[in-house]
């Protein structure tokens, strides 16, 4: 991590009640470190947080400032991008992470300066996304649009329209190569073809709605931090999470008992899907990660 000092500085807390008199102020609160940090999601679970503004006048005098009370946002997510060591009248060390809220509305994110322990990475999410069964309108090579209307009811998009309507707008590849497009029809197995549509041409498809991003290659850790994010994701595994089994095709080689089903939540030796063969439940993280990692294909709906 790269450290810049900086000039030692006044700290005046802005709350209420708790600003110090000047008289009182033997020792000065100082800044002693800073650097960008990975990036990563968190979900508030401490509701006696603040955010806080950082400011420096022309003296170099900072002034910590409440902006948000964490109690009123206990259901946001937040990415921390940079960290600060702040030095304090009584010689302690806290750390401070800057984070922003993450809304598909930029001018409504708010951001700002937290305590580290306030803002705790969670040890279980479950984001309960909606169900869509795939079955109850016979689309029995569906999954893939019906995981990916899931993601985007789950974001209060198209929420009115049903799988039958949303698939009129599949993409389909002239050539059944799912790499380009849905391979084969969504309603009937045709035999020879890969009934199936990969990442790239999905997370095209899904942006023409959203923010829909191919993460295909993430490890399961990157999927847990997505859904710290409240984005749920379109993972291809495998028909009950059985063993691959591998078949060759013009474009490459494919699992044929290939399936595709949206990851929602995870919480210790499980995790949380939305799968629209079987409904909503938990699998074990063992079966799941084995059949993940076959393929390491991901869609988010961010």
């Amino acid at each position: 991590m790269t450290t810049k000092f900086l000039a030692a500085a006044v700290l005046l807390l802005g709350l209420a009640g708790l600003s110090v008199p000047a008289k009182a102020a033997t020792r000065s609160t100082t800044i002693v470190s800073q650097g960008k940090v990975t990036k990563f999601g968190r979900v508030t679970g401490n509701t006696k947080g603040n955010l806080y503004s950082f400011k420096t006048d022309s003296q170099g005098t900072l002034t910590m400032s409440p902006i948000h009370y964490l109690k009123n946002y206990s259901k946001s997510a937040w990415i921390a991008s940079k960290t600060a060591w702040v030095q304090k009248a009584n010689g302690k060390r806290y750390r401070y992470d800057y984070v922003t809220e993450t809304t598909n509305v930029p001018n409504k994110r708010h951001a700002g300066w937290v305590l580290h322990q306030d803002l705790r990475t969670p040890s279980e999410v479950n984001l309960n996304a909606p169900y869509i069964s795939q079955n109850a309108v016979k689309a029995w090579m569906g999954c893939e649009s019906a995981s990916l209307l899931e993601g985007l009811h789950y974001k209060g998009i198209q929420n009115s329209t049903g799988l039958v309507a949303f698939m009129k707008h599949l993409p389909r590849s002239k050539t059944n190569n799912p790499n380009t497009g849905f391979a084969g029809s969504p309603y009937k197995v045709t035999p020879g073809v890969f009934q199936s549509i990969f990442p790239k041409p999905l997370a095209k498809w899904g942006n023409k709605y959203t923010m829909v991003k191919n993460i295909s290659g993430a490890s399961v850790a990157t999927l847990r931090s997505q859904i710290r994010q409240h984005n749920p994701v379109v993972v291809y595994v495998t028909l009950h999470f059985a063993k691959a089994q591998y078949d060759h095709y013009f474009w490459g080689t494919g699992i044929d008992n290939s399936h595709v089903m949206l990851l929602d939540g995870y919480k210790s030796g499980y995790y949380h899907v939305s799968d629209p063969n079987q409904g909503k439940y938990w699998v074990s993280a063992k079966k799941f990660k084995r059949s993940y990692n076959y393929k390491h294909f991901a869609v988010a709906v961010q």
